[in-house]
């Protein structure tokens, strides 16, 4: 079953994040005992797009104050669900983290994947929140084993979304050099050890993370136009981000950002969209019934909160397969043309053509808004 629902989500994922770009792809092929350490910036969609991408099943933590609200045990266990609890939320669920703990640690025996959030909780923003202790408590708790001693290794991953709140964002996944247990070993008490973990998990973090707390903007146009990225020139782009000048040209820009590469040409991008004009808008009528109520909806019951992308997400991945089979079978009954028939059948290849050309217009308004000097100043920074 989960290998099943990873092959759906995997193409699901090529729909809604229309770009998806991984800086080390053969780490994606790791096995076990391995823990996966990563930023947080848009709640179950980070564990999502992760454990779709990795070989290897992946098992990770989640607020069990949300999964025992909305999730049965057996569907926990066939996504690899491991609930952990916050102290400041109730603090007699407290003895149910150690029983999680374990379940990590047995996972980690078995040689495989557990992925955990080290800021704790999950915020819609371009900036690292602070370290908890929850990794360095699984890590250690790890360390009571020999057997882990010279194989577990912690993987940073950055996270990094153009966009909370639009299909068709772009995502960078940077992974940075594993932490080797060997390397916390400093220290003769546990909260030593603890402290070093965590300072060198954020340094690795930090390494593999566009971060903004006043130009969101800036960020949007860098990851949605930047390939994957090592630490030296994301450190490069973090400098960028620092300076105080040509700020105003980013304001100008339609979010996310998206401009014409310099392997491209105006008129290429026009012509191509003129050529997909006809399945773009077609793809736009079959699915509008579908895509704007959801969204509608999602937009008010998350409203405020970090839940909008992974809620809109997970709505259209389970609402979808039926809404097609129903435009299919109404399709079959209503319309006698067989071109009609396959128009319905090809309707996720309609609503790929959408979201592409919705892309490219974007990216050629962003580019006539723009002076020459500016297209120009932009392209310096890649």
């Amino acid at each position: 079953m989960y290998h099943f629902i990873r092959f759906y989500v995997r193409l699901a994922l090529r729909f809604y994040c229309s770009r998806i770009r991984v800086n080390n792809t053969d780490l994606l092929k790791s096995k076990g005992p391995l823990i996966l350490a990563s930023n947080h910036p848009n709640s179950f969609l980070d564990a999502i797009i992760l454990a779709s991408l990795f070989c290897e099943p992946v098992h990770f933590l989640a607020l069990g104050e949300l999964t025992d609200k909305f999730l049965f045990h057996r569907i926990m266990e066939v996504f690899n669900i491991i609930p952990v609890y916050r102290l400041k939320d109730k603090t007699e669920n407290q003895h149910l983290n150690d029983k999680s703990f374990s379940i990590c640690v047995d996972v980690l025996l078995k040689n495989g994947i557990v992925l955990i959030f080290p800021e704790g909780i999950s915020e819609n923003k371009w900036q690292l929140g602070p370290v908890k202790k929850i990794t360095a408590r699984i890590v250690l708790a790890a360390m009571n084993h020999e057997s882990l001693h010279s194989r577990l290794s912690v993987l940073p991953v950055g996270l990094n979304y153009n966009s909370f709140d639009k299909p068709g964002n772009t995502v960078l996944i940077q992974f940075n050099k594993p932490i080797l247990i060997k390397e916390i070993l400093t220290g003769n008490t546990e909260a030593e050890k603890m402290y070093s973990l965590n300072v060198l998990l954020r340094e690795r973090l930090n390494d593999m993370m566009l971060q903004t707390e006043k130009l969101p903007a800036m960020v949007q146009f860098l990851i949605s136009n930047s390939p994957p990225l090592d630490s030296d020139q994301i450190k490069n782009l973090q400098y960028k981000l620092s300076e105080e000048r040509n700020h105003t040209i980013f304001s100008k820009l339609k979010k996310p950002g998206y401009l014409i590469s310099p392997s491209q040409t105006l008129p290429g991008s026009l012509i191509l969209i003129l050529l997909l004009a006809i399945p773009a808008i077609t793809g736009w009528a079959l699915h509008a019934l579908l895509y704007y109520p959801l969204k509608f909806i999602i937009g008010r019951k998350t409203s405020g909160s970090v839940y909008y992308d992974s809620a809109l997400f997970t709505s259209l991945f389970l609402a979808y397969p039926v809404y097609w089979i129903c435009c299919n079978i109404i399709g079959f009954f209503v319309f006698k043309n067989t071109w009609a028939h396959i128009i319905f059948l090809c309707m996720p290849v309609f609503a790929f053509v959408t979201i592409y050309s919705a892309n490219r217009i974007q990216r050629i308004r962003n580019y006539l808004v723009l002076s020459p000097a500016e297209r120009i100043l932009l392209t310096d920074y890649f």
